[in-house]
């Protein structure tokens, strides 16, 4: 998150990526930082130890979320 906060300060597009677990962590720590309205794509919880097959349809179900956080269209 903070590096996000980082480039954001440096007036660079950006979408930090994090798990449902941390999502409202990361939502206090951008607040704390001055940046409240930081974008975030959250992904479910847990990723870790799920099989490369899973972690894909997750990424094709999220990819259009994706573009909607950046602001594209497909």
């Amino acid at each position: 998150m903070r590096d996000t906060v980082t480039v954001e300060d440096r007036q660079k597009p950006v979408v930090v990526a994090v798990t449902e677990e941390f999502s409202e962590f990361g939502k206090n720590i951008a607040k704390m930082e001055g940046h409240g309205n930081m974008r975030q794509l959250v992904f479910p919880y847990p990723l870790e130890g799920l099989p490369p097959e899973k972690v894909r349809l997750i990424a094709l179900e999220m990819y259009p979320q994706f573009l909607n956080v950046i602001g594209a269209t497909r």
